[in-house]
């Protein structure tokens, strides 16, 4: 009895990991495609309008919210960039706080005072990212919240398709597309960045868009709730908590924004361990992402989410099952060796990595996903001992 169900514990552990990463793009692409056939067959047989409706002639008033943090290298251009999207300037207000920056940000910020399109805010005290957010909401009255980082530059055209989705009054909100930008240019041949972007498209396709990139979205005001003090997902959160109105997310790839990316897997960990801890804390305490949201979005959620935060864990749990099962078969000895030496070749490639060995894309691939995990790990053990704060983790990012 006890060996079956070791087995099971097992088997399952590994295979719900497999199952996130490798199946569910599988499946979620079938289904895509079948609930994209259905439309087809519907539009030839009643023959109604596929065009996207246009809101061309009465653009919706905008406002862009900014939150920023000791953001000096970046504050001045990306207000000259806001200050260049094509958006009718009279629609159109950028919110922008500096939650208690410690270097230029804030003086830059002031310069823009005489702009009428920019309302700079300079906070003393550092309160987090979500206070600021909360603050500035509440400082507008725009039909459309649209929110963005310091960092990120939007297309010149990003704002219109972004507000475009709105068209549908379903919506209640829009992820845009982010571009991440190398020391070599366009970074998009990430295989796993890919990947996302895959799973992204056709978990909108089905409606069941799981929150939205931080550096381009945006929402309809009247499905704002004020954030935690300490959320540290808050993108994450403000789109889950449309979804839970509920309302429908919308993906726009055509609205995309830019950001540099450092090239070093190990400049990327601390942000990773934070964004990991925002999605504990997320999955504890917003229930209604998996109570009040639509079917699909409720599959996609723990398919896409849940099983890849806590895939560390049940490949830790399945090792050790293995191993104790491999007391008494020599099946599961060579089982536990395998998976011993699966991770520990995994972690000699993100060693290497992290010392400026070139891999080939695939064990880049391989090393990437380990420190993922490895941050999932410790953001896990960090949240259940609540060693951490709603305030801003720097990173090259």
């Amino acid at each position: 009895m006890i060996d079956a169900l070791l087995t099971i514990v097992a088997i399952g552990g590994m295979a719900a990991v497999v199952y996130s990463y490798a199946i569910y793009p599988l499946v979620l692409f079938m289904i895509g495609a079948l609930h994209q056939a259905g439309h087809d067959v519907t539009f030839v047989f009643r023959k109604g309008d596929r065009r996207q409706r246009s809101v061309d002639v009465d653009w919706p008033r905008v406002g862009v919210v900014i939150s920023a943090y000791n953001e000096e290298r970046h504050i001045e251009q990306r207000i000259e960039n806001l200050l260049a999207i094509d958006y009718p300037v009279d629609r159109i207000v950028a919110y922008i706080g500096s939650d208690g920056s410690r270097d230029h940000t804030g003086e830059i910020i002031e310069r823009y005072a005489h702009e009428p399109r920019i309302r700079g805010f300079v906070f003393t005290q550092n309160r987090g990212k979500a206070n600021v957010l909360n603050d500035l909401v509440a400082r507008g009255d725009e039909d459309i919240v649209a929110f963005s980082d310091a960092n990120t530059f939007f297309r010149p055209d990003a704002i219109k398709k972004l507000v475009a989705g709105f068209a549908d009054p379903g919506v209640g909100g829009v992820s845009g597309e982010l571009r991440l930008m190398g020391t070599g240019g366009d970074n998009q041949d990430s295989l796993y960045w890919r990947i996302e972007q895959f799973l992204k498209f056709f978990e909108a396709r089905l409606g069941a868009l799981l929150g939205a990139n931080g550096a381009i979205y945006a929402i309809r005001r009247t499905l704002w709730k004020p954030l935690a003090p300490d959320t540290i997902c808050d993108d994450f959160c403000v789109a889950m908590n449309v979804a839970a109105a509920p309302a429908r997310l919308r993906y726009e790839p055509r609205a995309w924004a830019e950001e540099d990316t450092p090239e070093r897997i190990d400049e990327e960990f601390k942000r990773r361990v934070r964004i990991g801890i925002g999605n504990f804390q997320a999955l504890m305490r917003h229930p209604e992402y998996l109570l009040r949201t639509s079917m699909a979005t409720r599959f996609a959620y723990l398919s896409h989410k849940v099983l890849r935060w806590i895939a560390p864990h049940l490949l830790i749990v399945a090792i050790v099952a293995s191993a104790v099962l491999a007391i008494d078969s020599v099946g599961w000895r060579w089982a536990t060796l395998a998976q011993a030496l699966s991770y520990g070749g995994a972690a000699a490639l993100l060693w290497a990595t992290n010392r400026g060995v070139r891999l080939p894309r695939l064990l880049k691939l391989v090393a990437f996903l380990f420190a993922l995990n490895w941050a999932f790990l410790v953001a896990s053990w960090r949240y259940a001992r609540g060693s951490y704060g709603g305030s801003w983790q720097r990173t090259s990012r």
